[in-house]
């Protein structure tokens, strides 16, 4: 928190007011453990009808999203620079965090293997057969749940902006 508010007053971009809240605003939100997350949703439950609120969610839940969505972001700028990845999990986050140095206030939520793939005609032959997967649309839906994604995308190619079905 003092990091980010030292960023935010070194800038100068800010309000007067924006800068006397943000101390307690930023304690607000990011406080961890439940009696935090449970005060948050009291406050946002309360905020709810009357303005759209956020969902809250426990501190660790919402970095570790931010962290996938940053590896996911790194897995494609690899590929595009011809490197192979592989997001991984399960692993023994104490011993990682042991070898990697790690500070214990930092979340390990996944890793990311990178290297050139290797390129070799015996292995391609003996190369495992990929996993099972669920087919997309069991995974993407259109407007609702359920509704195929393709009905959505052909509806709007053949009737400009409004979707209708018989």
């Amino acid at each position: 928190i003092d990091r980010i508010y030292r960023l935010e007053k070194d800038g100068g971009c800010r309000d007067r007011n924006y800068m006397a809240m943000l101390p307690v605003a930023a304690a607000f939100l990011t406080g961890e453990g439940h009696a935090a997350t449970l005060l948050k949703q009291m406050a946002t439950d309360a905020l709810s009808p009357v303005q759209p609120m956020p969902s809250i969610e426990p501190v660790e839940a919402w970095s570790y999203k931010n962290a996938a969505l940053g590896a996911m972001m790194y897995t494609m700028a690899a590929q595009s620079y011809g490197l192979g990845t592989c997001m991984m999990e399960g692993y023994d986050v104490r011993r990682a965090r042991e070898i990697l140095r790690v500070p214990d206030r930092y979340g390990m939520p996944l890793m990311v293997a990178t290297g050139y793939q290797y390129e070799d005609e015996e292995w391609k032959e003996n190369e495992m057969e990929r996993t099972p997967r669920l087919d997309m649309d069991e995974l993407f839906f259109g407007n609702t749940f359920g509704e195929a994604l393709d009905d959505v995308l052909l509806g709007e190619e053949e009737n400009g902006d409004e979707t209708e079905k018989e």
